[in-house]
């Protein structure tokens, strides 16, 4: 199918992307969907982030079982069933390991919005209370439960799953989570970080994150990675 294949791309280029700016590492995965498939794609768990081409993606239904494709799942592939399980209007998951957004939940504080960008999220980001790997349906429900309708949920001590729409979507969210958790920990350096008002948060979540804004910041990470040729063509 032209819509898997695309997918499939559009996926090695965020995960490439996610691991240029630092979201991911030698761990942490993004997984895409068709909207209303049965089945979502990952890239092996083994396989650089940097290296990740669209010919890796491995087909999962959403009982974690492989498809098609070779190589083995990542451990945490529950995560993303359970979320699109529960979720109709979520089409990509990342799993990360965000330096900042776990730091609030190490000293047992919520990470508030602070900022213009990070009213997507809400007045806060919800707390999975468990810093150990999620490598369960029993663990990833209790997630997903935790994430509700909501775009994120940070996991204490341990990092964060963001959940959107569609790639380029999922891919923005990453950056805003991780943006307003910079600032809050940046600010905590001079006083006692003021969370946005709610009134201000929904006025600023419904003026931002538009397709026009999305789509402008996926082209500029991807002209930046094909400046850096992070990518395979």
């Amino acid at each position: 199918m032209e819509q898997e294949k695309e997918l499939k791309g559009t996926l090695a280029r965020a995960c490439r992307m996610l691991e240029m700016v630092g979201l991911i590492d030698f761990s942490g995965h993004i997984s895409g969907r068709v909207p209303g498939g049965k089945t979502f794609f990952i890239h092996p768990g083994s396989t650089a982030r940097s290296e990740v081409r669209p010919d890796d993606m491995i087909e999962v239904d959403l009982s974690g079982k492989n498809v098609t494709g070779t190589g083995k799942t990542p451990e945490e592939t529950p995560i993303h069933a359970a979320v699109y399980q529960k979720r109709a209007d979520v089409n990509s998951v990342i799993h990360m390991h965000p330096h900042y957004a776990i730091i609030p939940s190490i000293v047992g504080r919520e990470l508030v919005t602070v900022c213009h960008h990070g009213s997507i999220f809400g007045q806060a980001v919800p707390l999975y209370p468990d810093s150990e790997k999620i490598v369960n349906f029993t663990q990833a429900n209790r997630m997903a439960d935790i994430l509700g309708m909501g775009r994120a949920v940070v996991m204490k001590g341990h990092g964060a799953v963001v959940a959107e729409a569609y790639v380029e979507a999922v891919f923005l969210a990453a950056l805003h989570l991780e943006e307003n958790a910079r600032l809050v920990v940046e600010a905590s350096a001079v006083g006692e970080p003021i969370a946005l008002p709610e009134e201000e948060v929904k006025r600023a979540a419904a003026s931002t994150f538009k397709p026009s804004s999305i789509q402008k910041s996926w082209a500029y990470f991807m002209e930046k990675g094909r400046k850096r040729g992070i990518f395979w063509d």
